[in-house]
């Protein structure tokens, strides 16, 4: 599988099966906070990046194989900003119709203000969304945008997105410590909030290892102050965990963890939530692909993080 991947262990999403619309590392956005690294193509002309029918050609695959791995969502994101791909409303409109799981949609919102990008997503059953930030300065420094976006157009493009939309928004506001926890931007944050009226507010911080070094995380209870202030509405994204109920076969184990961590970063326990395999099973294969030298590990927030080699 070249464009599909996982399924992956989702904070938000369960085990999501995602979808990678992008060549890796293309954005219009360049966050210090990214957990893939800088972005290298920074841009904001769409173009058929991937072919939709390879994509949609490797969707069918995955539900053929009657011993697939459970999933709880197929969701478009990957290694870059998925609306960059112009094609986007044709994976979406063809995932909704196999029928196997609900359809997602991670997205920064920087290009949502654009009509055939919001049509596109019109077909989602949840778009997730991103907004760290809603003045000016903080967002050039969070964010790093692409020169030719405007913030206010991206708001107002949530906004109206909102009014034509009977899916479900869940947005995510991640929070990197004295960069957009000030209580001036938490108050600009929640009023431009309220008028965009999501369903989920959820509040996230540096879980990953982030592309920009000295990028720090909230703490648990900073990040519940937050949610108290936002409301009822607000949800700290809460570690995903799910009780493994049966152990994959590990005949391409290997390969399966090798292709999970060239997409991103995985503790052992991301892994095996994502296949399906008990821990021990995981810990050995992973021991072997050090020893052959195809794997490197770092610690971050107290946690060991697994990446393949460059």
């Amino acid at each position: 599988m070249k464009y599909l991947f996982g399924p992956v262990p989702s904070r938000r999403l369960g085990l999501s099966l995602g979808l990678d619309l992008i060549p890796f590392k293309t954005c219009s956005y360049n966050c210090v906070y990214c957990e893939l690294g800088r972005t290298t193509h920074l841009t904001v002309e769409r173009k058929p990046f991937v072919q939709a029918k390879k994509i949609i050609d490797e969707l069918n695959a995955f539900f053929a194989d009657k011993n697939h791995p459970a999933v709880d969502f197929i969701t478009l994101g990957g290694s870059g900003e998925p609306t960059l791909n112009s094609k986007i409303g044709e994976v979406i409109k063809a995932a909704k119709g196999l029928k196997k799981a609900p359809v997602a949609v991670l997205t920064n919102a920087s290009l949502m203000w654009k009509e055939e990008v919001s049509q596109a997503l019109l077909a989602a059953d949840v778009v997730l969304p991103s907004l760290d930030a809603v003045s000016e300065e903080v967002w050039q420094k969070i964010n790093r945008p692409h020169p030719l976006l405007k913030l206010e157009k991206i708001i107002q493009g949530l906004i109206d997105f909102r009014q034509r939309y009977s899916g479900q928004i869940w947005l995510e506001v991640l929070f990197v410590k004295g960069i957009n926890d000030s209580p001036q931007e938490l108050e600009r944050l929640k009023e431009v909030i309220k008028e965009i009226a999501p369903d989920k507010i959820q509040l996230n911080t540096v879980v990953r290892p982030p592309a920009e070094s000295g990028t720090s995380a909230l703490t648990e209870t900073e990040l519940k102050r937050i949610k108290d202030f936002f409301g009822p509405n607000a949800e700290i994204i809460a570690s995903f965990s799910r009780k493994l109920e049966r152990e994959a076969a590990l005949l391409d184990l290997k390969d399966r963890i090798l292709a999970m961590l060239k997409r991103r970063p995985c503790t052992l326990e991301d892994m095996a939530n994502a296949l399906s395999v008990h821990l021990n099973a995981i810990i050995k294969i992973v021991d072997e692909l050090q020893k052959q030298g195809q794997l490197n590990s770092y610690e971050h927030s107290g946690k060991r993080f697994f990446v393949v080699k460059s």
